[in-house]
């Protein structure tokens, strides 16, 4: 004679069997994408606002980008030069090396070398509503970037 299985139990424990596949799943393919993961992204930069009150906001936002490989290395784009370097992120601290730029003459109102300079200055990174954030060291100020 076969033991009946109450069919509650036997669908419970189905599901516990299928979440915990997809659980693991989930886990050796490197799991879901990160929301706030910084890397894969094209950053635009918005503005930099800082603890002066004073703004740099570029007028094209698209000549003023950052992308965080996730090899650790990022390309830039400030205004019109290329760069490139490496950064290290962790636990919301991040740390940025430009190590190489091409070194083009941009117009007189450019702001490539505001962006460069407070992109090395960044030592905090959040993210609010979809967008970066990079706060600068000593609380001087804070860089917004859209994706």
């Amino acid at each position: 004679m076969t033991p009946k299985i109450p069919v509650r139990l036997s669908v419970a424990c189905i599901t516990t069997a299928v979440c915990l596949i997809v659980s693991l799943s989930a886990v050796f393919a490197g799991g879901p994408p990160d929301p706030e993961d910084i890397t894969g992204v094209e950053w635009q930069w918005q503005q930099s606002l800082y603890s002066n009150d004073q703004k740099a906001v570029p007028t094209d936002r698209t000549h003023y980008t950052i992308t965080f490989k996730p090899d650790g290395t990022l390309n830039v784009r400030a205004d019109c030069n290329r760069a490139g370097g490496t950064y290290t992120a962790k636990d919301q601290s991040i740390s940025i090396q430009v190590t190489h730029s091409t070194m083009a003459m941009c117009p007189p109102d450019s702001l490539d070398a505001k962006f460069l300079k407070d992109l090395a200055a960044a030592t905090i990174y959040f993210f609010r509503e979809g967008d970066l954030y990079l706060d600068l060291k000593y609380d001087s100020g804070t860089m917004k970037f859209s994706p």
